[in-house]
Order: structure tokens, then C-alpha cells, then sequence
């Protein structure tokens, strides 16, 4: 299998499917044209997904109150709903694998406030213990050097509970978390890593999405998940995480 031409054709079809709202309504109705894209990646993720995570938008709810609106919400088909209306989902917290925010354009403003809400988020959610990645998907970005989005995850994410995990920007930047090393995957690591893939970062975005939610699956078939000759030969940077990890 060529994942490489895989991930490439992922990456053109979200490409392509984009404006496809703006195209009819042009700046006439942003809500409209922000809900289609987040419309398009759900229903991509969806058809990779196994039958016990199940996919939608909404809210959790915890004992400190409910969540800022969450784009993309992954959960575990076995978790009981408080409400459900077709995609609309109320969650508990251990009902929650993962929360994506999805964004037409992402400049460093754009940026630091995606990262303040996961942080909001991440406050309330992983206070429970219950583990969920963050996703950031932005469709195109205005931030020329990856190196800005590397400090401003390091100025924001200042605490274990707001560590975004995944983020996506443009056709070909690529950000990822590394709590263990990338190259044994036992060793301590703590590190976000940066990549220029040229045309393949949302297939890299989406792959990691079902690495989450599916490891076992994932790693013991990584030749059919992942491009043979890795990510690591494309990193462009890298930044420790140096806060308060364990606290």
C-alpha cells in the first residue's frame, strides 16, 4: 500500500471539499461555512473509526459545569448519553477519547485562543482523570514559521491538564505531542515535534486521530497507518515541555 499517495489523496479531498459551502453563500454566512467543515473532517474520521467510538459535536459535563462548545467530539459507543439529537451529543467525562477544534484559518492569535479554550476544557475534563487527547485542525494558516507554534504551545500548554496533543495547519504543517520517545516509545520524552509534510499533514492529522482512540490496532499494523520512511526525517523543530507536568 502507498500510504504516502494515501495520505496525499486525504489531504486533496478535504482540500477540495472546503469552500464548497463559501462557494454558494460566499461571506455571507461564516457560522454556516465553519459547521460544513467541521461537517467534512467528521464524516472523513468517521469512516475510519471502529464500532466502539462513536463521533459527533457538543458538550461535557462535569460537577464544575458544562464545556465551551466542542467541534468534533470522540467518544466510547458503551458510555451512557445524557442527550443525544442527531450529532448534538451531552457527555460525561469517561465517556470522552478525544475533542478536536476545527478552524477555517489559523494565524498565532487564532492559535493561542484555540489553545486558552482547550485549556478551559482541559481543566474541567482531565481534573477526572479520564484521559482524552486535544486535536487542533485549522484548513489553512497564516503562521509562516513553525517555530512560533512550537513557543506558543510551550507558553500556553503550562500544565499536564492542557497539553494538545495533535495539531494540523494548512496542507502540510504537522504538530505532534510526544510523552514518550518517538523512537522507543518507552522513554520519557516530553516533547512536541513539528513537520513539514508536503500535502500529507491532514492524513498524518487523521491517522494519529485512530492512534488514539485504537493503539493496539494501530502499532501492531503500522506499515498500513503510517508511510514507511516515518515523519521523524521531516521534523522542522522541537520544544521541552517545562512546567508542571507532575504537579
Amino acid at each position: 500500500m502507498d500510504v504516502e499517495s494515501y495520505f496525499r489523496s486525504l489531504t486533496t479531498e478535504l482540500e477540495s471539499l472546503k469552500d464548497r459551502v463559501r462557494n454558494f453563500i460566499h461571506g455571507a454566512h461564516w457560522l454556516t461555512d465553519g459547521e460544513w467543515k467541521e461537517s467534512v473532517l467528521r464524516s472523513i474520521l468517521a469512516r475510519k473509526l471502529p464500532d466502539t467510538v462513536k463521533i459527533g459535536r457538543g458538550f461535557v459535563l462535569t460537577q464544575d459545569g458544562a464545556s465551551s462548545q466542542c467541534d468534533i467530539l470522540l467518544y466510547k459507543a458503551s458510555a451512557p448519553i445524557l442527550f443525544k439529537e442527531s450529532d448534538l451529543v451531552f457527555l460525561t467525562p469517561d465517556a470522552v477519547l478525544g475533542i478536536i477544534e476545527v478552524k477555517s484559518r489559523t494565524d498565532r492569535r487564532t492559535l493561542e485562543a484555540a489553545l486558552d479554550k482547550f485549556s478551559q476544557i482541559g481543566r474541567k475534563l482531565r481534573r477526572h482523570k479520564e484521559h482524552c487527547f486535544f486535536g487542533l485542525f485549522s484548513y489553512e494558516s497564516a503562521i509562516n514559521q513553525d517555530r512560533v507554534v512550537l513557543e506558543t504551545l510551550c507558553n500556553k500548554c503550562d500544565h499536564e491538564t492542557k497539553i494538545v496533543d495533535l495539531i494540523n495547519l494548512g496542507c502540510s504543517t504537522f504538530v505532534r505531542w510526544w510523552k514518550f520517545s518517538p523512537g522507543d516509545g518507552i522513554a520519557h520524552y516530553e516533547r512536541w515535534h513539528s513537520y513539514s509534510l508536503e500535502n500529507m499533514s491532514a492524513g498524518y492529522f487523521i491517522a494519529n486521530v485512530i492512534d488514539f482512540v485504537s493503539p493496539d490496532s494501530v502499532r501492531s499494523n503500522s506499515w498500513l497507518w503510517f508511510p514507511e520512511a516515518g515523519k521523524e526525517s521531516k521534523k522542522t523543530g522541537d520544544i521541552a515541555f517545562g512546567h508542571a507536568l507532575n504537579h
